[in-house]
């Protein structure tokens, strides 16, 4: 099957390459955040942006209970699908393999087919770390797949001891190779792995490492502003968006 977005980076064996993006009508932090407006597009915008020009999707699905959100990605995306997600996998406390699994069992896609759940709340993943994703994905050796950004902070225990090295010993910040957190940009595994264990992220999973720069998990007020200071650096420092 050929993309039906652009043409891969690299030629590799083919596998369908599935990303799905969970959205929702409901959120407590910032009201109506994933259509809300983030330099000059919707938040979601964004990553679906990020995906098409990336050229590894076969198909993208976006699962949303907000009929607005529905109606604005069929009308500036046509080859973007949309899942009706259920009000049960739609609440503040419904987990997100929840609307996966029941995308899975009502769609039935190829238990070998590639699935990458993208995050809407995440607006500066960038189309090569997708390329990246997808190009480890193509060579194989793993399960699953997350994003993941290095931090050169020490970490500690609520306790009082340190994590990150020796208390007898403490590193030079220049020798320290620093912790990797999850970014919350990109989980991936195959369908027939996520059916098989109700899980994103099973098995041998793979770290995709991104740049700290790119990496922003919009959850708060707060969040937004960051976001909205990054755009405008951009804007006045180099006159382009992201």
């Amino acid at each position: 099957m050929q993309h039906i977005f652009a043409k891969k980076a690299i030629e590799m064996p083919h596998m369908n390459t599935l990303f799905f993006i969970p959205i929702r009508k409901g959120s407590k932090g910032i009201p109506g955040k994933n259509m809300k407006i983030l330099g000059g597009k919707p938040l979601v915008a964004w990553v679906l942006d990020a995906i098409i020009a990336s050229g590894t999707a076969d198909e993208i699905w976006v699962a949303t209970d907000d009929e607005r959100a529905a109606w604005y990605i069929t009308s500036a995306y046509p080859l973007v699908r949309i899942y009706n997600r259920s009000e049960s996998s739609a609440t503040d406390t419904a987990k997100v393999i929840e609307v996966v699994m029941e995308f899975l069992e009502e769609t039935k896609p190829d238990a070998s087919a590639k699935f990458i759940l993208a995050q809407a709340t995440s607006p500066f993943t960038d189309p090569e770390d997708f390329r990246q994703l997808c190009d480890q994905m193509a060579l194989g050796g793993s399960d699953s797949y997350v994003s993941c950004r290095r931090i050169k902070k020490f970490v500690w225990h609520e306790d009082g001891y340190p994590l990150s090295y020796s208390i007898d010993s403490k590193p030079l910040r220049q020798d320290y190779s620093g912790v990797l957190i999850e970014s919350g940009a990109f989980y991936a595994s195959t369908v027939g792995q996520i059916l098989r264990t109700e899980k994103l992220l099973s098995g041998n999973i793979a770290i995709i490492e991104t740049s700290d720069s790119k990496c922003i998990d919009i959850d708060t007020p707060t969040d937004w502003l960051i976001a909205e200071n990054i755009i405008n650096h951009k804007l006045q420092n180099y006159g382009q968006k992201i």
